[in-house]
């Protein structure tokens, strides 16, 4: 007789018992550093020590849980009160059998009938078609004048709760880290501890050295780090699967991922923001606990999305600011994003029309002053969330290797091929649906072409007069060109690619520095390689020094599948 299938997954339970050796592993490291120490606990630790204590619980009730479902096909629900987020930090090769094997496509000569299991210790998790998020508030910060509030969406929290995502996980970073004798810069290793941490390896860097090289993907995180850092953003690691084909919705609430990194070079998801000036008191009304901040907060995105009849997840609120120490008048600079821009332009308008008359029948709103208020324009994302399974190296290839050619064809278009660099592959494979037919390499019916995508913001603001990589506030100078060739479908703001990796893309990176030692600095420089969806795009024979320049005005239409690497 068949069995039923049961509603939970053996795989999670061992994730969970992994992750309750892996805390009370820290716990018995911690007691043997006071130990060492030979000074009593201070509070900080002895805080920290309970923290992990309510891990330990609380993961053991949700192995427990799963373990029923497993066996008895029940669906368990229990109330387990989530512990306080902790503050966000801004801080292989292998010869080929043909041409046509080049992309895409495990490192083993055959391509087997079945993609193999993933080489990582993180279990492979369900994927989502739909958003199925919520804006959160993750982190509150008061200060005497202004309160600052991170809102991201809660589609990451993993039931596995990796350990860069843990409560307590920044307090004693360093406990777990032996850094190299002679180390003045703890920065890059602080970044890839976190790295070993999600994906379980050791962080005692004198035995295992960071590895530094083009074919590294330790080098790659660094680089990572930095493209992150440059645009504003916490590089963040997590164990949840999710497919791709929403990763644009994910990136306008201010969470970007590997389907949607490009964007954060591109200031493409812009959003308008406004100061709301309300008759509360700062200190009294809002600011008196943490938790008065978020049922504010909260209370507050859901009036204005009420208010335009939108998604909640359009509103996020930023800062709280007190007006002056006097008046009983507060500041509210909040946003609001769309995954297109005409969407989140008409709902600005809209806020800004009834705005100038007021809210007098919401009960939050009905305290923001009648003004015409102005809003402007700004890039929000926040956070830079990766899965470290999706660097797959099944899907590396090295173009630095003698006999690779320089020119092939996908999709019907030529493909120029980065010689030189290294290209760390993602795994696409079933994150935008089981159609596989855009990422193949046969050149068949529905492939999509390659094209290549810089980095640098710096570069951006040089770019905008030539018309590669325009933001939204800035002229177009491509517009008019586009229009011509496919109308007014293309009156709309441009996203840039180009055919060419070097004379292309390559000319809108900066390096970044990998320092280990005081005696070693190297300096590397990313790429985005995408594939594209035919007929969605206009095409250019400038800015760029080679091929052309491919213009969109969809970000869906772009899809990354590797990212490059290459040593100054």
């Amino acid at each position: 007789m068949a069995r039923s299938k049961s509603s939970g997954d053996l795989k999670k339970i061992y994730q969970y018992s992994e992750n309750i050796t892996k805390t009370r592993d820290r716990a018995i490291r911690l007691i043997c550093i006071d130990q060492n120490r030979g000074v009593p606990t201070d509070k900080k630790r002895s805080n920290r020590m309970a923290r992990l204590r309510i891990r330990i619980n609380r993961l053991t009730l949700k192995r427990q849980d799963e373990i029923v479902k497993v066996y008895s096909n029940l669906t368990i629900r229990r109330n387990i009160l989530p512990t306080a987020p902790r503050r966000s930090k801004q801080t292989h090769q292998t010869s080929e059998a043909s041409i046509s094997c080049l992309d895409q496509q495990p490192a083993e000569r055959h391509e087997p009938s079945s993609p193999p299991s993933s080489p990582t210790l993180t279990s492979p998790r369900s994927t989502s078609s739909s958003p199925a998020l919520q804006l959160t508030v993750a982190n509150i910060d008061i200060n005497p004048d202004v309160t600052k509030v991170d809102m991201i969406p809660n589609v990451l929290n993993s039931d596995n709760e990796s350990y860069d995502d843990d409560d307590d996980a920044g307090d004693d970073e360093d406990d777990d880290i032996v850094y190299p004798d002679g180390v003045t810069d703890t920065r890059p290793y602080k970044t890839i501890a976190r790295y070993r941490k999600a994906t379980g390896k050791s962080t005692d860097f004198r035995s295992h050295p960071i590895l530094v090289g083009e074919d590294s993907l330790e080098t790659l995180i660094l680089g990572l780090e930095d493209f992150a850092q440059q645009h504003y953003c916490d590089l963040r690691f997590t164990d949840e699967d999710i497919r791709f084909d929403k990763s644009v919705y994910r990136a306008s609430c201010g969470l970007v991922d590997l389907g949607s990194i490009h964007l954060l070079a591109t200031d493409s998801l812009l959003t308008a923001t406004f100061e709301f000036e309300m008759d509360l008191d700062y200190d009294t009304d809002i600011v008196s606990s943490k938790e008065n901040v978020e049922i504010f907060v909260l209370d507050f995105c859901q009036a204005i999305s009420k208010v335009l009849s939108c998604d909640i997840n359009n509103v996020r609120v930023f800062t709280i600011e007190k007006l002056t120490k006097k008046s009983s008048k507060t500041r509210v600079n909040f946003g609001l994003t769309t995954s297109e821009h005409e969407q989140t332009q008409q709902l600005a308008d809209q806020l800004k029309i009834r705005a100038q008359s007021g809210f007098s029948d919401d009960e939050i709103l009905k305290h923001v002053k009648p003004r015409d208020y102005i809003y402007s324009w700004k890039t929000v994302l926040t956070h830079l969330k990766i899965r470290p399974a999706d660097l797959d190296p099944r899907y590396n290839f090295d173009y630095r290797k003698p006999g690779v050619p320089d020119k092939d064809i996908r999709g019907g278009y030529p493909y120029f091929l980065p010689i030189g660099w290294f290209r760390h592959g993602l795994n696409v494979s079933t994150k935008y649906g089981h159609d596989q037919t855009w990422i193949g390499r046969v050149n068949a019916p529905g492939e999509w072409p390659v094209a290549f995508h810089g980095t640098c913001k710096e570069a951006v603001t040089g770019i905008v007069a030539n018309g590669l990589l325009p933001k939204f506030t800035e002229t177009d100078v491509k517009l008019d060109e586009a229009i011509d060739q496919i109308g007014e479908e293309a009156n709309k703001a441009g996203l840039y690619v180009a055919t060419h990796c070097h004379g292309g893309a390559d000319l809108y990176t900066m390096p970044f520095t990998v320092t280990t030692s005081a005696d070693r600095s190297e300096q590397f420089r990313i790429v985005f390689q995408c594939r594209v969806e035919p007929r969605k795009f206009t095409t250019h024979t400038s800015p760029v020094n080679e091929g052309e320049a491919w213009r969109f005005v969809d970000p869906n239409a772009i899809r990354p599948y590797g990212i490059l690497l290459k040593k100054d």
